[in-house]
Parts: structure tokens; sequence; C-alpha cells
């Protein structure tokens, strides 16, 4: 989790240094699993105001002290512009693996459930997770 945060917090500090990409970015609310408010944040002030300066989040924003809090710590992970399309890809690769990783856990969760009440074999059970591993692959390799 700590790669996703720390990409998620380069992208933001991207979107500081040049706004204009909130534009032209392929990432949505979804691929934020951390930082999706500050994500908002940022889209609506740019909608609204064309910039993200921080004297105007500053005096629209409810929680000022936080605010500024946050856009010094966003700074501090110095993302380069240059590499934002790189940045971008990883967020949604990262994201589309811990898609198909909750499903594998959810669908595990499920069979192992069944082999408590249903009283399954655990070689069946073995089989039947091979099995969630084989269909994770084939879902997600066309989901990409």
């Amino acid at each position: 989790m700590e790669k996703y945060d720390d990409l998620e917090l380069t992208i933001l500090c991207c979107f500081l240094q040049k706004p204009d990409l909130l534009e032209k970015t392929e990432l949505e609310n979804k691929h934020f699993k951390k930082h999706y408010k500050i994500f908002n944040f940022f889209k609506a002030v740019y909608k609204r105001f064309g910039t993200l300066d921080i004297s105007i989040m500053y005096s629209i924003s409810k929680n000022k002290y936080r605010i500024i809090e946050y856009i010094a710590w966003v700074l501090e992970y110095h993302g380069f512009v240059s590499q934002f399309k790189k940045y971008e890809r990883q967020l949604i690769e990262l994201y589309e693996e811990n898609k198909k990783d909750r499903w594998i856990i959810d669908n595990i969760y499920e069979l192992a459930n069944d082999l408590l009440v249903k009283n399954i074999s655990t070689e069946d059970f073995k089989t039947k997770v091979d099995e969630i591993y084989k269909n994770a692959n084939e879902i997600f390799k066309n989901d990409n």
C-alpha cells in the first residue's frame, strides 16, 4: 500500500506544478484509494478557476489549516511533470492489479465458507482455488 500511496501523492504534486494535467489525465476518482478527496478538490478548483493557486484553495477551503498542511505535504514528493504519464500508467496498473487481487480474495473467502458449511474436501478446495486463479487471469487479462 505504501507504493500506491506514494504514487498518488507524486501525481498530486505534478497537478500542483502543472494544473492543466487535470484536463489530460486518464485518472479517475476510483484510481485514488487514499487521496481521492484532494484529487476531487483539485479537479473542482481547476474546473472553476482554471488553476490550482494556493491562495484560492486556501480561501475556499472549509479547513484552511488542513489544506495548507496537505499542499505542503504533497509538494514534498517532488513529482517530475515530465514523468507524469509514467506515474499515471503505474497507478492505473496498480489499481488493476489490486482489483484482480480483491476478486481473488473474495472468491477464496466464499470458497472457504463452503469448505466449512458444505464440508468439501481439502483436495477439492485446492482444485477450486487453482480454478479461481486461472479464472482471474482470464477475466482480468481482458480487462486491461
